[in-house]
């Protein structure tokens, strides 16, 4: 029987590639039906400009974001195996400016999103812009896999949860409860608790009974601030202990706030080398 949607946004046949190939492997495992959204997304310019002595006018140009969903859907057809009747390819006109609303509206239709790291050596602004579309707009969890993809087992033998106690981190672990429960280990890491008068002497205990009662194998760590940021100490912890896949509560704080001085969600997104299963 299918088992729900996987969906992947894609706007760069190159550096979505790791994405497809990891979301034909979660389809084929878990027998879902994947959906690979190619987004043609309008590039809107100035409205006007200098020309010498002439004030000339610019227009979006729609048909060049239409032609460009159709060659990407040639460029991304060859990458589907043969067999594959489970996968179907849709194009998408997306007016630039309408990039949260439009692409949210296609990621919420899927059960998970996989996507690129939408960091790299290279500016990736529509990685960016689709991932927030997906997690703000469409509000389902999105599972950001290293350029190369990455090779998640149906039963994998050690995760990690990042846990600070917000609604965001809650989220997030509702959403992987299936991977959770399916998981040798599930560890519960926590970084410098801020334990409040009231709170339970055990930090994560709360979150540990929430996963043990829903069938998942769980342990919690609870680490000191040994670097400067909390992204890096939950990165050497998850390579230290073999940890397959980290869940975590994305953009804690706003995205503006994020993109000016940094923050943990974009520092794991940034130095991303295991999957993360992102939801908020």
């Amino acid at each position: 029987m299918p088992r729900g949607t996987v969906a992947v946004l894609a706007t760069d046949a190159a550096l979505d590639r790791g994405a497809i190939a990891t979301a034909l492997a979660l389809t084929e495992t878990d027998e879902a039906h994947l959906d690979i959204h190619c987004l043609g997304i309008e590039s809107t310019p100035p409205d006007a400009y200098l020309a010498g002595p002439a004030l000339m006018l610019t227009m979006p140009d729609p048909e060049a974001a239409r032609e460009r969903a159709r060659e990407l859907e040639a460029e991304i057809r060859p990458l589907i195996p043969a067999h594959r009747g489970n996968v179907q390819l849709h194009r998408h006109h997306i007016r630039e400016g309408l990039i949260g609303y439009e692409v949210g509206r296609i990621a919420r239709l899927a059960d998970r999103i996989v996507a690129a790291a939408p960091y790299g050596p290279e500016a990736r602004p529509l990685q960016v812009a689709t991932l927030e579309a997906a997690l703000f707009t469409g509000g389902l969890p999105v599972i950001v896999v290293p350029d190369g993809g990455a090779e998640i087992a149906p039963s994998p033998s050690r995760l990690m949860v990042a846990w600070d106690d917000s609604r965001e981190a809650m989220v997030a672990v509702r959403a992987a409860l299936p991977m959770l429960r399916r998981a040798g280990c599930v560890d519960v890491v926590i970084v410098d608790p801020d334990v409040q008068v009231g709170d339970r002497s055990d930090p994560g205990g709360d979150l540990a009974l929430f996963l043990a009662r829903n069938g998942v194998k769980v342990e919690v760590s609870v680490l000191a601030r040994s670097r400067f940021r909390v992204s890096e100490v939950l990165r050497r912890h998850a390579f230290d202990t073999g940890a397959e896949a980290v869940v975590m509560g994305a953009y804690g704080h706003s995205r503006l706030r994020e993109q000016l001085f940094g923050g943990t969600t974009r520092e794991m997104l940034t130095a991303a080398r295991m999957p993360l299963v992102l939801a908020r």
